[in-house]
């Protein structure tokens, strides 16, 4: 392991760095998303002294940006080595352990940071992305603002500070942040859909519920493989008014999605001409998707006006139109059953909840028969026992046909072995290597799943693009027998079990 971490800090040494404001060249390529130099910079300043702790966040998060998740978590043990007591090491530490999943440690080491220096950015936007991800929004908050101003040049505190704003305060947040990053970076790309986005819906409210809010009872379709093996189940709505289509209920994914021709023939309005990437399960180029918007979108006597929707090609099958996320719905109380084909939504106490609400903290304890989901972005994961080890995050998704585990994770408590004849296909296209994992135990939400075999990938890309480690997706083979009740606003999931695992 040693000699491990000394090649990482020394492998882009060919001359020694000389110049005095090395340190500040190094931020500014971290800050701009040139995250492979920015790697190098710090590992060249962090050969000259092997003690500088700011040098240790900096290629722990150069690392993590630049999809080398396994370096950083290399790099994150040795700053604790070199300088243990420092807040930006224990920092890098904290966004180590979060990009692998452990999101208790990752806290701990950001508390730890918070106590010896309450003004640093790094581990109040770390703190932040916890309370995020436990829906503690109101904290969240708290804790951006606090980080944005102990550090208001960071592009990504900076847009975090952004989506605390509405309107025009919103947008020029955003706008500062994009002059920072790199113009062909993942990072300005997305931003600069989202401010094109967000100009050409001016004043519109979007995803205005244009129906009473109260209880629906929606009837599920099956969507079939075949004339008889189901593999998902979906609902049927209407855009515009008048254009019918199918789309799959995925609570693994977020929003409406349709593919070109059905957003031609629907009559939807594009936003603008920037383009984002799609990510999610398949080896090949995530595709292209433009923002698009549903004067209406109808569903079981729901309707919503001023609706988004993504448009991209992988969106569409043979056997649908689109995807629907179940948060689609998350101004109620969301169960979907499976078994019995259905969709209710129901009201909360309060009244309808206001487009721009204050931020609320999820409340403590939950109701009975609720266990707490960790969200972060459209992804909804609860932890899991792999074979009776510590908990990992699987992920929700009733767009997933099968369950999956991440190979490396499955490798850690039992066999795997390449299975060349199972063929898996997701946004991103077809998975090339696809291995089967022997006896796996699952243990997630109070209940208990065995398997003899278990299907298993790599969920690295997957991985980087939620930011977190997700050790195994939870699909239809487990829903199909449950009744499940999504409460988003508290971040918790409800499964009743309602036939056989």
């Amino acid at each position: 392991m040693r000699n491990i971490i000394l090649a990482l800090l020394t492998s882009a040494l060919l001359v020694r760095a000389a110049a005095p404001d090395a340190a500040q060249e190094a931020e500014k390529e971290l800050f701009a998303a040139r995250y492979d130099r920015a790697a190098d910079l710090y590992s060249r300043l962090l050969h000259d002294d092997p003690a500088w702790a700011p040098g240790y966040y900096g290629l722990v998060r150069a690392l993590i940006g630049g999809h080398r998740a396994a370096e950083a978590y290399m790099a994150a043990e040795e700053g604790l080595r070199r300088a243990p007591d420092k807040p930006e090491t224990l920092t890098a530490a904290g966004m180590a352990a979060y990009r692998h999943g452990d999101l208790s440690k990752a806290e701990a080491y950001y508390l730890k940071a918070f106590k010896l220096d309450p003004h640093y950015a790094g581990s109040l936007g770390g703190l932040a992305t916890i309370y995020s991800a436990i829906s503690k929004f109101k904290t969240e908050r708290k804790f951006v603002l606090a980080a944005y101003h102990s550090s208001k040049d960071d592009p990504q505190l900076i847009t975090a500070y952004g989506y605390t704003l509405e309107g025009a305060e919103h947008t020029a947040a955003l706008e500062r942040a994009l002059a920072i990053y790199d113009p062909t970076s993942r990072e300005a790309r997305a931003l600069r859909a989202h401010i094109a986005n967000d100009k050409e819906v001016g004043d519109r409210k979007l995803r205005r519920l244009s129906t009473p809010y109260q209880h629906y009872q929606i009837n599920l379709v099956e969507i079939l493989a075949g004339p008889r093996r189901a593999y998902a189940v979906g609902l049927q709505v209407q855009l515009n008014q008048s254009h019918k289509v199918r789309l799959m209920l995925d609570t693994g994914a977020s929003g409406i999605a349709v593919a070109p021709k059905v957003a031609e023939k629907a009559g939807l309005e594009i936003l603008g001409s920037e383009s984002f990437q799609v990510y999610g399960a398949g080896d090949e180029k995530a595709p292209e998707s433009f923002h698009y918007v549903a004067g209406s979108v109808s569903m079981g006597g729901l309707s919503f006006t001023n609706f988004p929707v993504s448009v991209f090609r992988t969106a569409q099958t043979t056997d649908y139109d689109g995807l629907i996320g179940a948060d689609v719905f998350r101004r109620f109380l969301v169960t979907i059953d499976f078994p019995r084909l259905r969709l209710d939504l129901d009201t909360r106490p309060e009244s309808l909840p206001a487009d721009h609400a204050e931020p609320e903290d999820a409340v403590d304890p939950l109701p009975s028969g609720f266990f707490r989901a960790l969200r972060f972005g459209n992804h909804l994961t609860v932890p899991t026992s792999v074979n009776e080890s510590a908990g990992q995050l699987f992920l929700i998704d009733s767009g997933s046909n099968v369950n999956l585990i991440d190979t490396a994770v499955a490798g850690e408590s039992t066999s795997v072995h390449a299975d060349n004849r199972s063929k898996l296909r997701g946004i991103q296209g077809q998975v090339k290597d696809v291995s089967r994992a022997s006896e796996v135990s699952l243990i997630f939400a109070g209940f208990h799943q065995r398997n003899s075999d278990l299907l298993a990938v790599d969920m690295s890309k997957l991985d980087d693009a939620a930011g977190v480690g997700i050790a195994g997706v939870l699909g239809i083979p487990v829903l199909r027998y449950m009744k499940l009740t999504i409460d988003y606003k508290n971040g918790a999931v409800r499964f009743e079990y309602q036939g056989r695992l």
